[in-house]
């Protein structure tokens, strides 16, 4: 178990394993007004190599957060957020996604839904066991790398919707949504060789051949929905 030391007005202060110096370093934020807490986290981090950046509130998270480099986010249950928002809603307001794992100073069922509801990976109760916080913050690790290659795809399908016509975009939907060529001539009004084209361009700029390929493109920027909410 994590054994807290006794003392006050510790300076909180971002610490890593000093061979580490690149962006690509993993960081672990810890956010929590308990001095002593964060000082047994940092030890047991550093123990296994793991940058540690502790700080008491969310305004120096936010000055300390470097999003550049992968990481997770413990979070301090009883953290206020602004404006009277939770602490995980201020953060997403800000479009900060890094895995979140909340640290309580009870077990309470109700307190855990909400957290995870509100987009928290995973939940844990003080003190912590050593061995399963440490397996929590892999796993949050992990989650941070998937997050981030998706968001490098989609960033990189964007770019290539992005060089597509206007025209070319229309004929995408269409495609997207199951339409023929035919059919998509008729709605768009043009003749069934322009929509072919204008076809061919849109798979060769989306860098597929497959259409089933470029629904799921279509998906993951949002152009094709799988339901309609308000049905």
């Amino acid at each position: 178990m994590i054994v807290m030391d006794s003392f006050t007005n510790m300076a909180l202060l971002i610490t890593a394993p000093q061979s580490v110096n690149t962006s690509d370093a993993l960081l672990i934020y810890v956010v929590d007004e308990d001095a002593a807490l964060c000082d047994a986290l940092r030890r047991l981090f550093d123990s296994v190599g793991l940058g540690v950046c502790a700080l008491a509130n969310l305004d120096g998270f936010l000055e300390a957060y470097q999003p550049e480099r992968p990481g997770c986010l413990l979070l301090d249950n009883g953290m206020p957020g602004r404006d009277g928002l939770s602490a995980q809603h201020w953060l997403r307001q800000r479009e900060i996604d890094l895995p979140v794992i909340i640290m309580a100073g009870h077990s309470d069922v109700a307190t855990a839904v909400a957290a995870m509801k509100q987009g928290a990976l995973d939940f844990m109760v003080k003190p912590f066991n050593e061995q399963l916080l440490l397996d929590g913050v892999h796993h949050a690790l992990a989650e941070d790398r998937v997050r981030r290659r998706n968001r490098a795809w989609k960033q990189d399908l964007q770019s290539r919707f992005n060089t597509l016509t206007p025209r070319e975009q229309d004929v995408l939907r269409r495609m997207a949504e199951g339409l023929s060529n035919q059919d998509i001539a008729d709605v768009l009004s043009l003749s069934r060789k322009t929509v072919e084209v204008h076809r061919a361009k849109v798979m060769q700029k989306m860098q597929t051949h497959v259409l089933s390929q470029l629904i799921r493109m279509a998906m993951t920027l949002g152009i094709l929905q799988l339901y309609d909410p308000e049905a």
